[in-house]
Protein backbone atom coordinates (compact mmCIF):
# COMPACT_ATOMS: atom_id res chain seq x y z
CA UNK A 1 0.00 0.00 0.00
CA UNK A 2 1.62 3.02 -1.22
CA UNK A 3 -1.26 5.51 -0.79
CA UNK A 4 -4.30 5.72 1.55
CA UNK A 5 -6.86 8.02 0.88
CA UNK A 6 -8.82 8.66 4.29
CA UNK A 7 -12.77 10.46 4.30
CA UNK A 8 -14.12 12.63 6.80
CA UNK A 9 -16.99 14.41 7.55
CA UNK A 10 -15.76 15.56 10.87
CA UNK A 11 -18.00 13.06 12.85
CA UNK A 12 -16.33 11.20 15.89
CA UNK A 13 -17.20 7.83 13.26
CA UNK A 14 -14.53 9.40 10.48
CA UNK A 15 -12.37 10.68 13.54
CA UNK A 16 -11.59 6.85 14.08
CA UNK A 17 -11.35 5.98 10.34
CA UNK A 18 -8.72 9.28 10.07
CA UNK A 19 -6.67 8.17 13.07
CA UNK A 20 -6.45 4.29 11.83
CA UNK A 21 -5.14 5.88 8.47
CA UNK A 22 -2.58 7.94 9.83
CA UNK A 23 -1.38 4.98 11.94
CA UNK A 24 -1.36 1.96 8.72
CA UNK A 25 0.41 5.51 6.83
CA UNK A 26 2.89 5.26 9.03
CA UNK A 27 3.13 1.75 9.71
CA UNK A 28 3.82 0.83 5.81
CA UNK A 29 5.54 4.41 5.05
CA UNK A 30 2.61 5.43 3.04
CA UNK A 31 1.53 8.78 1.29
CA UNK A 32 -1.10 9.91 3.39
CA UNK A 33 -4.46 11.78 1.66
CA UNK A 34 -7.55 13.14 3.80
CA UNK A 35 -10.67 14.33 1.92
CA UNK A 36 -13.49 16.54 3.08
CA UNK A 37 -16.25 16.73 0.28
CA UNK A 38 -18.95 19.34 2.13
CA UNK A 39 -22.53 19.02 0.34
CA UNK A 40 -23.34 20.13 -2.48
CA UNK A 41 -27.02 22.05 -2.50
CA UNK A 42 -29.54 23.83 -0.10
CA UNK A 43 -32.08 22.69 1.98
CA UNK A 44 -35.00 22.33 0.22
CA UNK A 45 -37.09 21.68 3.45
CA UNK A 46 -39.30 25.13 5.04
CA UNK A 47 -39.89 27.12 2.12
CA UNK A 48 -36.75 28.39 1.64
CA UNK A 49 -36.51 29.68 5.94
CA UNK A 50 -33.14 28.79 6.16
CA UNK A 51 -31.75 30.39 2.92
CA UNK A 52 -33.71 33.64 3.93
CA UNK A 53 -32.30 33.77 7.40
CA UNK A 54 -28.92 31.55 7.07
CA UNK A 55 -26.26 32.96 4.57
CA UNK A 56 -25.34 30.34 2.08
CA UNK A 57 -28.17 27.77 3.20
CA UNK A 58 -26.56 24.70 4.55
CA UNK A 59 -23.48 25.49 2.36
CA UNK A 60 -20.14 25.09 4.78
CA UNK A 61 -17.54 27.81 4.52
CA UNK A 62 -14.85 26.24 2.49
CA UNK A 63 -12.39 28.24 4.19
CA UNK A 64 -13.95 26.67 7.85
CA UNK A 65 -13.46 23.56 5.87
CA UNK A 66 -9.66 23.85 4.92
CA UNK A 67 -9.14 25.24 8.22
CA UNK A 68 -10.76 22.15 10.39
CA UNK A 69 -8.69 19.63 7.67
CA UNK A 70 -5.22 21.19 8.54
CA UNK A 71 -5.67 20.70 12.16
CA UNK A 72 -6.73 16.84 11.90
CA UNK A 73 -3.50 16.66 9.84
CA UNK A 74 -1.17 18.57 12.09
CA UNK A 75 -2.89 16.10 14.85
CA UNK A 76 -2.02 12.91 12.83
CA UNK A 77 1.54 14.33 12.42
CA UNK A 78 2.02 15.13 16.41
CA UNK A 79 0.56 11.35 16.90
CA UNK A 80 1.80 9.07 13.75
CA UNK A 81 4.30 11.14 12.50
CA UNK A 82 2.85 11.27 9.46
CA UNK A 83 2.32 13.76 6.53
CA UNK A 84 -1.10 14.39 5.53
CA UNK A 85 -2.21 15.99 2.53
CA UNK A 86 -6.01 17.94 3.02
CA UNK A 87 -8.03 18.36 0.13
CA UNK A 88 -11.80 20.01 0.25
CA UNK A 89 -13.96 19.15 -2.91
CA UNK A 90 -17.48 20.34 -2.89
CA UNK A 91 -19.80 17.44 -4.26
CA UNK A 92 -21.63 14.90 -3.67
CA UNK A 93 -19.63 12.89 -1.10
CA UNK A 94 -20.01 8.81 -2.12
CA UNK A 95 -19.39 10.06 -5.93
CA UNK A 96 -16.41 12.57 -5.00
CA UNK A 97 -14.39 10.29 -2.91
CA UNK A 98 -14.24 7.56 -5.21
CA UNK A 99 -13.57 9.60 -7.92
CA UNK A 100 -10.73 11.33 -5.54
CA UNK A 101 -9.40 7.62 -5.34
CA UNK A 102 -9.09 6.79 -8.57
CA UNK A 103 -7.23 10.40 -9.31
CA UNK A 104 -4.78 9.58 -6.52
CA UNK A 105 -4.78 6.13 -7.72
CA UNK A 106 -4.89 5.31 -4.01
CA UNK A 107 -4.26 1.67 -2.52
CA UNK A 108 -6.88 2.00 -0.18
CA UNK A 109 -9.98 3.94 0.79
CA UNK A 110 -10.54 4.84 4.82
CA UNK A 111 -13.27 5.36 5.70
CA UNK A 112 -15.92 5.56 8.90
CA UNK A 113 -19.03 3.71 9.11
CA UNK A 114 -21.51 6.47 10.13
CA UNK A 115 -22.04 10.26 9.17
CA UNK A 116 -22.59 12.97 11.68
CA UNK A 117 -26.13 12.96 12.88
CA UNK A 118 -26.40 9.12 12.67
CA UNK A 119 -29.16 8.38 14.91
CA UNK A 120 -28.76 4.34 15.00
CA UNK A 121 -25.75 2.91 16.76
CA UNK A 122 -23.72 0.52 14.14
CA UNK A 123 -26.15 1.28 10.93
CA UNK A 124 -23.81 2.41 8.08
CA UNK A 125 -24.12 5.29 6.22
CA UNK A 126 -25.59 5.92 2.75
CA UNK A 127 -22.02 7.27 1.82
CA UNK A 128 -19.95 4.60 3.47
CA UNK A 129 -22.22 1.93 1.56
CA UNK A 130 -21.94 4.03 -1.89
CA UNK A 131 -18.26 4.36 -1.61
CA UNK A 132 -17.93 0.87 -0.78
CA UNK A 133 -19.89 -0.63 -3.72
CA UNK A 134 -18.41 1.89 -6.38
CA UNK A 135 -14.58 1.89 -5.56
CA UNK A 136 -12.50 -0.75 -7.55
CA UNK A 137 -10.22 -0.97 -4.78
CA UNK A 138 -9.99 -1.95 -1.32
CA UNK A 139 -12.15 -0.21 1.22
CA UNK A 140 -11.43 -0.53 5.18
CA UNK A 141 -14.24 0.44 7.20
CA UNK A 142 -13.67 1.24 10.97
CA UNK A 143 -15.47 1.62 14.11
CA UNK A 144 -13.10 0.88 16.72
CA UNK A 145 -10.30 3.33 18.17
CA UNK A 146 -6.68 3.22 17.38
CA UNK A 147 -4.71 1.26 20.18
CA UNK A 148 -2.36 -0.82 18.29
CA UNK A 149 -1.51 -2.56 15.35
CA UNK A 150 -4.16 -4.67 14.40
CA UNK A 151 -2.97 -7.88 16.36
CA UNK A 152 -5.97 -10.23 15.57
CA UNK A 153 -6.97 -10.66 11.81
CA UNK A 154 -9.39 -13.09 10.38
CA UNK A 155 -10.06 -13.67 7.25
CA UNK A 156 -13.78 -14.96 5.62
CA UNK A 157 -12.43 -17.01 2.23
CA UNK A 158 -14.67 -19.00 0.31
CA UNK A 159 -11.78 -20.85 -1.28
CA UNK A 160 -12.16 -18.92 -4.63
CA UNK A 161 -8.30 -17.60 -6.46
CA UNK A 162 -9.59 -14.17 -6.16
CA UNK A 163 -9.96 -15.03 -2.52
CA UNK A 164 -6.07 -16.38 -1.76
CA UNK A 165 -4.87 -13.45 -3.97
CA UNK A 166 -6.60 -11.25 -0.62
CA UNK A 167 -5.55 -13.45 1.78
CA UNK A 168 -1.90 -13.43 0.29
CA UNK A 169 -2.07 -9.50 0.49
CA UNK A 170 -3.69 -9.62 3.69
CA UNK A 171 -0.94 -11.65 5.24
CA UNK A 172 1.79 -9.54 3.72
CA UNK A 173 0.24 -6.25 5.06
CA UNK A 174 0.18 -7.62 8.60
CA UNK A 175 3.16 -9.80 8.71
CA UNK A 176 3.25 -9.96 13.10
CA UNK A 177 -0.72 -10.55 13.60
CA UNK A 178 -1.98 -13.59 14.19
CA UNK A 179 -3.72 -14.35 10.67
CA UNK A 180 -7.23 -17.46 11.11
CA UNK A 181 -8.63 -18.37 8.14
CA UNK A 182 -12.69 -19.31 8.36
CA UNK A 183 -14.83 -20.87 6.00
CA UNK A 184 -18.34 -21.91 6.36
CA UNK A 185 -19.48 -25.35 4.00
CA UNK A 186 -23.19 -26.47 3.90
CA UNK A 187 -23.94 -29.72 2.58
CA UNK A 188 -25.41 -29.06 -0.65
CA UNK A 189 -27.40 -31.38 -1.66
CA UNK A 190 -28.54 -32.01 2.09
CA UNK A 191 -32.04 -30.39 1.54
CA UNK A 192 -32.75 -32.61 -1.72
CA UNK A 193 -31.38 -35.99 0.22
CA UNK A 194 -33.86 -34.97 2.99
CA UNK A 195 -37.23 -34.79 1.00
CA UNK A 196 -35.89 -37.84 -0.63
CA UNK A 197 -36.42 -39.66 2.97
CA UNK A 198 -32.58 -40.50 3.36
CA UNK A 199 -31.77 -42.58 6.40
CA UNK A 200 -30.87 -40.30 9.27
CA UNK A 201 -26.84 -42.96 9.41
CA UNK A 202 -27.04 -42.32 5.58
CA UNK A 203 -27.32 -38.27 6.35
CA UNK A 204 -24.63 -38.37 9.05
CA UNK A 205 -22.33 -39.96 6.70
CA UNK A 206 -22.82 -38.22 4.14
CA UNK A 207 -22.51 -34.33 6.02
CA UNK A 208 -19.31 -36.48 7.35
CA UNK A 209 -18.33 -36.41 3.94
CA UNK A 210 -18.53 -33.03 3.12
CA UNK A 211 -16.96 -31.92 6.48
CA UNK A 212 -13.98 -33.84 5.08
CA UNK A 213 -13.73 -32.22 1.70
CA UNK A 214 -14.05 -28.95 2.83
CA UNK A 215 -11.68 -29.36 5.81
CA UNK A 216 -9.09 -30.74 2.50
CA UNK A 217 -9.40 -27.49 0.95
CA UNK A 218 -9.46 -24.95 3.58
CA UNK A 219 -5.84 -27.22 4.36
CA UNK A 220 -4.81 -26.62 0.84
CA UNK A 221 -5.89 -22.73 0.61
CA UNK A 222 -3.94 -22.53 3.61
CA UNK A 223 -0.98 -24.02 2.36
CA UNK A 224 -1.09 -21.56 -0.71
CA UNK A 225 -1.34 -18.61 1.47
CA UNK A 226 1.24 -19.56 3.77
CA UNK A 227 4.13 -20.12 1.44
CA UNK A 228 7.40 -20.90 2.78
CA UNK A 229 4.96 -22.27 5.94
CA UNK A 230 7.15 -20.20 8.06
CA UNK A 231 4.24 -18.04 9.32
CA UNK A 232 1.41 -19.62 11.25
CA UNK A 233 -2.23 -19.24 9.91
CA UNK A 234 -5.08 -20.70 11.96
CA UNK A 235 -8.11 -22.26 10.28
CA UNK A 236 -11.61 -21.94 11.35
CA UNK A 237 -14.24 -24.38 9.39
CA UNK A 238 -17.91 -23.88 10.35
CA UNK A 239 -20.61 -25.90 9.03
CA UNK A 240 -23.34 -23.13 8.59
CA UNK A 241 -24.51 -20.21 6.09
CA UNK A 242 -21.35 -17.66 5.75
CA UNK A 243 -22.85 -15.01 7.53
CA UNK A 244 -23.52 -16.49 10.94
CA UNK A 245 -20.21 -18.25 10.62
CA UNK A 246 -18.20 -15.47 10.41
CA UNK A 247 -19.73 -13.40 13.55
CA UNK A 248 -19.34 -16.62 15.36
CA UNK A 249 -15.64 -16.68 14.28
CA UNK A 250 -15.39 -12.73 14.97
CA UNK A 251 -16.81 -13.11 18.14
CA UNK A 252 -14.93 -16.49 19.36
CA UNK A 253 -11.26 -15.40 17.72
CA UNK A 254 -11.70 -11.87 19.14
CA UNK A 255 -10.88 -10.34 15.48
CA UNK A 256 -10.00 -6.76 15.95
CA UNK A 257 -9.66 -6.83 11.81
CA UNK A 258 -12.16 -9.05 9.46
CA UNK A 259 -11.19 -9.24 5.90
CA UNK A 260 -13.95 -10.43 2.78
CA UNK A 261 -14.18 -9.94 -0.74
CA UNK A 262 -17.12 -8.00 -1.85
CA UNK A 263 -17.70 -9.12 -5.31
CA UNK A 264 -18.56 -12.49 -5.57
CA UNK A 265 -20.66 -12.59 -8.34
CA UNK A 266 -22.33 -10.91 -11.69
CA UNK A 267 -23.22 -6.97 -11.12
CA UNK A 268 -26.48 -6.97 -10.66
CA UNK A 269 -26.08 -9.70 -7.44
CA UNK A 270 -23.37 -7.51 -6.08
CA UNK A 271 -26.04 -4.97 -5.20
CA UNK A 272 -28.55 -7.07 -3.91
CA UNK A 273 -29.34 -6.22 -0.08
CA UNK A 274 -29.32 -9.61 1.01
CA UNK A 275 -25.80 -10.49 -0.01
CA UNK A 276 -23.04 -11.84 2.25
CA UNK A 277 -20.70 -9.02 2.00
CA UNK A 278 -23.38 -6.35 2.73
CA UNK A 279 -24.92 -8.31 5.67
CA UNK A 280 -21.82 -8.86 7.22
CA UNK A 281 -20.46 -5.07 6.98
CA UNK A 282 -23.91 -4.08 8.97
CA UNK A 283 -23.43 -6.91 11.41
CA UNK A 284 -19.47 -7.06 12.12
CA UNK A 285 -18.45 -4.99 15.53
CA UNK A 286 -14.84 -5.09 14.74
CA UNK A 287 -13.11 -3.79 11.88
CA UNK A 288 -13.64 -4.71 8.23
CA UNK A 289 -11.28 -4.98 5.01
CA UNK A 290 -13.39 -5.15 2.17
CA UNK A 291 -11.06 -6.43 -1.19
CA UNK A 292 -12.67 -5.99 -4.68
Amino acid sequence: MKRILAATDFSASAQLAVDRAGQLARAWGARLDLLHVPAQGRWPQGGGLLDRYLPGGNLTSLDDAHLRLSTLAAALARRFRVKAEAHVIPGHPGDEITAFAAAREADLIVSGVRGEGATRAGAIGGTALKVLWQALRPVLLVRTPVETAYRRVLFATDLSERARDAAVRTAALWPKAGLSLVHAFQAEHEPLLLLSGIRPAALREYRAECAAQAAEALDAFRASVQGDGRRRIAEYLVPAHPVPAVLKACTELRAELVVIGRHGGPHWQERLLGSVAQNLVQQLKADTLLFP
